[in-house]
């Protein structure tokens, strides 16, 4: 399973499912914060699902080329959060990926509802075709975002997860480590065979999981 083969076709229903994905990623980052007390993300507009404010114009006009692409950071001042302020990134952090990881797991019911009612079945459809590329895309971009950004690289949520958790005097090693963090990325994201290990197995893996729990509670139904 590799997302970065990249079709024409399916430009418009990356593009839906790309900008549900991110929209949702920022705002659970900025509801998450809000909540534990800092209304940074609120007082800059960003506390919403409307995707505007969250649109970086260069990161969306990447997803038209391959299904990468990012959105603007969701700033916080985690000197507001309320308790301890390194589990609050961590909250913060962590609330990004697992609501994707949420809506893919929805994407899935819905899709698999979809098909068990035959709505899917008029293949030569055009309406048809849309709704069945939508609902996958919407599947796998939210799952390559929750794998992706669980990643422990710089400036990824995951690199905020495990530094946060971990004790303060591990603060300096992730700090001297920032810098090489995008090289990395950029090695992952155009070298396919380090992308095959690091991010399409593990995606591999979630996609298959997310397909058995939903399809367990479809057959309650």
């Amino acid at each position: 399973m590799d997302l970065f083969h990249f079709e024409w076709e399916t430009v418009p229903f990356r593009m839906i499912a790309f900008v549900i994905a991110f929209s949702l990623h920022e705002w659970a980052h900025a509801f998450v914060a809000w909540k534990l007390g800092d209304n940074t993300a609120k007082d800059q507009g960003r506390l919403t699902v409307n995707p505007i404010p969250h649109i970086d114009p260069f990161g969306l006009i990447l997803i038209l080329f391959g299904p990468f692409g990012w959105a603007k950071p969701v700033p916080i001042n985690p000197l507001h959060f309320r308790g301890n302020k390194r589990l609050g990134i961590v909250y913060v952090s962590a609330a990004g990926p697992l609501i994707n990881l949420v809506l893919a797991f929805l994407f899935m019911v819905l899709y698999g509802w979809i098909t068990q009612a035959g709505y899917l079945n008029d293949t030569e459809s055009k309406l048809t075709i849309a709704l069945n590329e939508t609902l996958v895309n919407c599947v796998l971009i939210n799952c390559a975002l929750f794998v992706f950004n669980l990643l422990p690289i710089h400036p990824l949520d995951g690199s905020k997860i495990i530094r946060f958790l971990l004790p303060r005097k591990w603060d300096r090693f992730f700090y001297n480590l920032e810098i090489y963090g995008p090289w990395v990325l950029l090695l992952l994201i155009f070298l396919p065979a380090v992308r095959g290990v690091v991010l399409n197995v593990p995606l591999s893996f979630v996609v298959v999981s997310l397909d058995q729990l939903a399809g367990r509670i479809l057959s309650l139904f």
